[in-house]
């Protein structure tokens, strides 16, 4: 449960790259995901996640699918609200929207900023450094992105602390 916690934590602040709207570039791609986290539109959101961040999201929704109640419980005290008996049939994609569609969410990234560094391109694969400021708190991270069917996504569920 506490990797979960930590899951949704590292969701709010990631402002991470990928490409929901378009091939772009790198840096397109994290200014258009950290867009749709601060609108709170969890569906565009997740179009920028790619397959294997997904994967990672799905290890997570198992972990919760384990003891619904107890996890409902959990999530409602970092703020995100599921029902219980919604979790045994939601999907990662489903777990993702919902909580980047979150009252909380919106308001941890109502605020944030993001500002792209650099950025290194290598086939397929790119880095990008990310400064986040979140909630005051100023971060620097460097993503991992990946391009799939032609658009840069997100590789890992969360940052790479």
């Amino acid at each position: 449960m506490k990797k979960l916690i930590a899951a949704a934590g590292l969701l709010a602040l990631m402002t991470a790259c990928g490409g929901g709207g378009g091939g772009g570039t790198p840096g397109d791609a994290v200014t258009g995901m950290f867009d749709a986290l601060k609108a709170g539109d969890g569906e565009k959101a997740v179009s920028y996640m790619s397959a294997s961040a997904l994967e990672e999201m799905d290890a997570q929704l198992e972990m919760l699918k384990a003891n619904p109640e107890a996890s409902a419980q959990q999530l409602a005290l970092v703020g995100i609200e599921i029902d219980a008996e919604d979790i045994p049939g939601m999907t990662a994609r489903d777990f993702a929207v919902a909580m980047i569609s979150s009252p909380m969410m919106m308001s941890v990234m109502s605020t944030a900023e993001v500002s792209i560094g650099e950025v290194t391109i290598n086939g397929n694969a790119a880095l990008v450094e990310v400064t986040t400021t979140v909630m005051g708190e100023s971060e620097t991270h460097t993503i991992d992105v990946v391009k799939e069917d032609g658009q840069w996504k997100v590789t890992e569920f969360g940052m790479n602390m």
